[in-house]
């Protein structure tokens, strides 16, 4: 027990240096600028301009809000945003890899961002003719 206690002590102490950065109006952060991951984020408080931890709702998670950058959102696990994906609008959605798998992108009209999606029963995705939506066969 007595070992693991300067490696616990370590971890704390780098979990609460963000706490006590310096900030400037309403901006939160996810801790480490890791999104999907904490149940917990950073907001600045305005009085003390240095950053307070803040939690999620029950069963929810850190992600950077993509519609007003330097600010986060609570989202379920898995429900952030593809990267390298883009913004999109809508109901549209993408084939991974139109007629070979059944994964494709589905956009997620909150956050503006493409999600991991499948088609059930081991059906295959394509693209429809317009390139704006899949079918599953």
């Amino acid at each position: 027990m007595v070992a693991f206690a300067p490696a616990l002590f370590a971890l704390v102490a780098l979990a609460n240096i963000a706490v006590g950065q310096q900030c400037d109006g309403n901006v939160s952060m996810c801790p480490g600028n890791t999104d999907g991951v904490s149940q917990s984020y950073l907001q600045c408080n305005s009085w003390s301009h240095q950053y307070v931890s803040q939690n999620c709702p029950t069963g929810y998670v850190c992600y950077a809000n993509p519609k007003k950058p330097t600010t986060v959102m609570c989202g379920l696990p898995g429900t952030g945003g593809v990267p390298d994906q883009g913004k999109c609008t809508g109901n549209t959605a993408k084939c991974v890899a139109s007629g070979q798998t059944g994964a494709y992108y589905q956009c997620n009209q909150w956050s503006e961002q493409y999600q991991n999606a499948n088609c059930p029963n081991g059906l295959k995705c394509y693209n429809n003719a317009s390139n704006t939506g899949v079918f599953c066969q």
